[in-house]
């Protein structure tokens, strides 16, 4: 006679294991919605050319942080006393190695990775002078109306491509497609690059300048439109309607200044043959601080599709 009672105790169980398989099912339908939305963002990010840019720059400056961290002796020294601890606790055996082939190794794809991307950009901006050529363009055809802005501008179209052109015809003969007789005629390829770089310090010198007439221009703008609003309507009703504007156009200032305070010694450091005794591994960092105001919002434009 079977034990009525029986199917009562497992009631309980079979109900809990229900509900454990539905919430496992939840958790995984979550973690497959939330990597669907991360790779469309991503995705969103890439389909620029800018987004694109970000995206490598931000691998070829992270990478070579790691790299340069993975090889240096405070992390070597944690590795060997995390060696030491494990071999105590008794987790493996034999005596510890100051530099294990895996950190090694680690260090090595650190470093190609970092490279790849580096030579990714630079054959990306060989069509940089396309750009160049519509900005210039459009700086002629549609020049600021302020005369010093509409100076600078000219001043950096023509230093920019004095950057592009110089590099595109350093890192071509680099790789034998331009002669390497031609260059080394002219100083070499590392010469050519050095004056590239001089380039592209040109445009952030002349940039100082563009961001001090825009902040200039601006407060006269402001003072103007509230001192005629204050014969004309409250400033209550000034500062509701131009708040959010002069907000986004002051955020965008602060931006370009940022990026701009960042790079000018990394790029004067580069400009010359000794440098300014910026270490190697400050490098990454640098270029990524330069930078990462401007990805933060790329990655935040991709959540509004």
């Amino acid at each position: 006679m079977a034990d009525p009672e029986h199917p009562s105790d497992q009631a309980p169980d079979h109900k809990q294991h229900v509900e454990h398989g539905k919430s496992a099912q939840q958790q995984l339908m979550a973690a497959l919605t939330a990597t669907d939305v991360t790779i469309r963002r991503i995705d969103r990010l890439l389909s620029t050319a800018s987004g694109q840019e970000r995206a490598l720059a931000t691998i070829n400056y992270v990478t070579s942080i790691l790299h340069h961290v993975s090889a240096s002796a405070p992390w070597i020294a944690v590795q060997i006393r995390l060696g030491i601890l494990a071999r105590v606790r008794g987790r493996h055996l034999g005596p510890p190695r100051v530099k294990s082939p895996t950190s090694a190794a680690a260090t090595s794809r650190w470093a190609a990775l970092s490279s790849l991307a580096s030579e990714t950009r630079y054959n990306l901006r060989l069509f940089g002078l396309l750009q160049l050529w519509i900005w210039g363009s459009e700086t002629l055809k549609s020049p600021p109306a302020d005369p010093v802005l509409r100076a600078l501008a000219v001043l950096q179209v023509i230093s920019n491509v004095i950057y592009q052109l110089l590099e595109n015809v350093a890192y071509l003969a680099s790789k034998g497609v331009v002669s390497k007789r031609f260059v080394e005629k002219y100083g070499g390829i590392d010469k050519w690059y050095i004056w590239s770089t001089r380039g592209w310090f040109g445009h952030i010198f002349f940039q100082f300048f563009v961001l001090w007439r825009q902040h200039v221009l601006r407060r006269e703008r402001v003072a103007e439109a509230r001192a005629a609003a204050g014969r004309v309507e409250s400033k209550t009703t000034t500062k509701a309607e131009d708040s959010e504007e002069l907000r986004l156009e002051i955020r965008a200032w602060r931006k370009s200044l940022v990026n701009n305070t960042v790079w000018a010694p990394l790029c004067f450091h580069w400009c010359l043959e000794k440098g300014i005794g910026i270490p190697a591994y400050m490098t990454g960092l640098i270029s990524f601080l330069a930078g990462a105001w401007s990805l933060h919002d790329m990655w935040a434009a991709t959540a509004n599709p």
